[in-house]
């Protein structure tokens, strides 16, 4: 996280000086090197320059969403060629929501069987994108939704929601009912055990737990979960979502 991504150019007629105190200053030069090469007047030839650069932010990322839009890898790594060409160093790799799970997980294997159309990474794949990222400087960080964008996660294991049955994979977009049931103590084993999993697959030490757009229809009307409200003096799903999220950060 903490990576220096500083570095000195110099151009001084026959010769080119690249200097950085890592690696990852040596890939952001050459990435400035062929952006200059790139627009260079006449092919080849760079004028006499001297850039010394770091970047204002330590986290520049795209947000890659290969669940409603399933890409293969060559896809995937050719996002990360060009990320690496614009200095950028984190790929956020959305990977679970309505429109499907798209992981391959030993822990709950009917979440990639059931709810993926069979589009899904395979561990294999995740592992040699994380590390063709680490080549170029890049972090992955996953996003697993919860505790709405639950559809495919509530088809594939219905015990775990609050109420809407699941049929199918949603097909559309928007918001929509089926949640997590936050009443529920296997809603966080659940959650624990495929963070676990997810953990030895992405070593960034971020991972994004989504935690955004609730459709609190089925939570407002399931009686266990207005009990547990009551119980843990949650004023309303405004603070039952909070909640929920602080809950699972922790």
């Amino acid at each position: 996280l903490g990576m220096d991504e500083s570095y000195d150019l110099s151009i001084q007629d026959q010769q080119i000086t690249l200097t950085s105190a890592n690696q990852y200053g040596m890939l952001r030069g050459l990435s400035t090197l062929s952006q200059l090469l790139f627009l260079a007047e006449q092919p080849r030839q760079l004028v006499n320059i001297r850039i010394s650069d770091a970047p204002t932010y330590p986290w520049r990322g795209l947000l890659f969403d290969g669940v409603r839009h399933f890409l293969p890898i060559a896809d995937v790594k050719r996002t990360l060629r060009g990320l690496a060409s614009a200095k950028f160093n984190v790929f956020h790799w959305h990977l679970t929501d309505d429109q499907g799970w798209r992981i391959e997980l030993n822990s709950y294997p009917k979440l990639h069987q059931q709810a993926s159309d069979g589009l899904y990474y395979t561990q294999a794949q995740i592992k040699d994108v994380v590390a063709y990222a680490a080549q170029l400087g890049i972090r992955v960080v996953p996003e697993f939704d919860v505790p709405g964008h639950a559809s495919a996660i509530v088809l594939a294991y219905p015990e775990l929601g609050s109420g809407t049955t699941v049929t199918s994979i949603e097909r559309q977009w928007g918001v929509f009912t089926p949640l997590l049931n936050p009443s529920e103590p296997k809603v966080y084993q659940f959650i624990d055990e495929v963070v676990a999993e997810l953990a030895g697959l992405f070593p960034d030490p971020y991972l994004h737990i989504g935690g955004d757009e609730v459709d609190d229809s089925d939570w407002v009307a399931n009686k266990a979960i207005q009990a547990y409200m009551a119980q843990h003096k949650l004023a309303d799903t405004l603070a039952l979502h909070a909640d929920f999220n602080q809950r699972v950060a922790k």
